[in-house]
């Protein structure tokens, strides 16, 4: 189960996704959640894959991929 804001995140990831066909980047994660640091986003994200919603390719540019749904 996602907190309330890492699910705001999550629909955030899967809507810009739909849009653009690509992810969005950590600064444009940061301005949509308003948190002054990346790596408030970056935590966010650590958590979600942990709890196996989302996965991260390390090195790779915008890749994250959502692999369950809520």
């Amino acid at each position: 189960m996602l907190t309330k804001k890492q699910t705001q995140l999550y629909k955030f990831l899967k809507s810009y996704y739909k849009e653009h066909q690509m992810m969005p980047s950590f600064e444009e994660m940061r301005k949509f959640m308003n948190h002054k640091s990346k790596s408030s986003i970056s935590n966010l994200l650590g958590y979600m894959e942990w709890k196996g919603y989302i996965r991260k390719k390390e090195n790779h540019w915008r890749a994250i991929e959502i692999i369950k749904e809520l």
